[in-house]
């Protein structure tokens, strides 16, 4: 990928700016601290605060710099510097509230080689969601069936996930759940997740934080009172 780079002045100020593969159409928001993205491109950097990173990579904004074009950011090492604005986009709608961490079929970023081989032996209904490999951004819905894996693209558009662009959703958690109930045009509905090794269930997450109770530290003093409740 052959990169152009601008130098962009106003008045006083002056501004470096890369040309991306892609025009960007109209302005983009400012990002507050703590905001994650998806790198489109590569980017290698031509100065010594720059952060290097790949396509698929994500990235954390730390903070906005004078220059709107630019940020700070920290890759997932913790490795802090300047990247483009235009080389980026906000990962949002794609985790849109739930933490994916405590999803036992949430994979993460493996490839689809990867999907296939953890899907192995076949068995119609087992599934697992992964980061797609060819749009950065964007999760694939993998699902076992009749012998083979299907790879579904789940999209992110209009801040809402779809597979089919006809039925949207708020999150992953909403999609999964939809498809386990009805296929609705997949070859098969979800029957099983595929649990990822080290998965914390959502039950023990909150068992260590001290929010669930054990039933069986629970006992029955007195009836207080009784009635309809509505």
């Amino acid at each position: 990928l052959q990169v152009s780079w601008y130098r962009v002045t106003c008045g006083s100020c002056e501004t470096r700016w890369p040309d991306p593969p892609e025009k960007m159409s109209g302005m983009q928001a400012v990002w507050p601290s703590g905001t994650e993205c998806i790198a489109k491109y590569n980017f290698h950097g031509t100065a010594e605060q720059d952060l290097p990173f790949s396509k698929g990579d994500v990235l954390t904004i730390v903070a906005v710099t004078k220059d709107p074009n630019w940020y700070k950011a920290k890759n997932k090492v913790g490795r802090e510097g300047i990247i483009p604005a235009n080389y980026v986009q906000k990962r949002e709608g794609v985790k849109a509230g739930i933490k994916l961490s405590l999803m036992p079929w949430f994979h993460g970023k493996i490839t689809r080689e990867q999907a296939e081989r953890l899907l192995y032996p076949p068995e119609t209904g087992l599934f697992l969601v992964r980061e797609s490999t060819n749009y950065p951004g964007d999760y694939t819905l993998c699902v076992s069936c009749e012998g083979k894996v299907e790879h579904y693209r789940i999209i992110y558009s209009s801040s809402k996930l779809s597979i089919d662009e006809e039925v949207y959703f708020e999150n992953l958690m909403q999609l999964v759940e939809h498809y386990t109930t009805d296929a609705d045009g997949l070859c098969t509905r979800l029957i099983k997740p595929k649990v990822m090794e080290g998965t914390v269930a959502a039950q023990d997450e909150f068992s260590r934080s001290g929010w669930a109770l054990n039933m069986k530290d629970l006992k029955l003093l007195q009836i207080i009172g009784k009635g309809e409740f509505g």
